[in-house]
């Protein structure tokens, strides 16, 4: 429980939107409304696994994954990759995927537009990580220069 309060806000945030945006594709996206002429309109809702949901679930997934891999777990991941950077990009992925298909579902629901809002949490918690990892970068880099001029000195 300990290492959970020890996260940083952004994980935390991914943590918590990753998965409930992942389970919210099992909700109402959008009513369809079909017509049947003298008979009357019919309304039928409809969950969000459609060709975009899909992607949009696979994204959340990984997103999910890379942060668990990164911070909870022992994994060797290579320092060469900024995983940071790329779960930014799926992040901002899931974002665009979540905004294309509540602009391309006929009648989503009010709901699917919370669900958007969970695309953009996840999305800001990833840029906090990222940010984080670049404000420890920039602190490195500055402390190496001001070694070598003092040692040159």
């Amino acid at each position: 429980m300990q290492k959970l309060r020890d996260l940083p806000t952004g994980t935390k945030l991914v943590l918590v939107a990753g998965p409930l945006l992942f389970l919210s594709l099992f909700f109402d996206w959008q009513t369809l409304h079909v017509d049947y002429g003298p008979a009357g309109i019919a309304k039928l809702p409809q969950d969000g696994w459609d060709a975009w949901g899909l992607l949009l679930g696979g994204l959340t997934i990984s997103v999910v994954v890379l942060v668990v891999l990164r911070r909870l777990t022992e994994v060797e991941m290579s320092e060469d990759v900024p995983w940071e950077t790329v779960i930014l990009g799926l992040s901002a992925g899931v974002l665009v995927v979540a905004v294309v298909k509540n602009l391309l579902d006929a009648y989503s629901t009010w709901i699917s537009y919370g669900f958007l809002g969970l695309a953009a949490l996840l999305a800001f918690g990833a840029y906090l990580d990222w940010a984080a990892a670049r404000r420890e970068a920039r602190g490195e880099l500055r402390r190496r220069s001001r070694r070598r001029v003092s040692s040159t000195a």
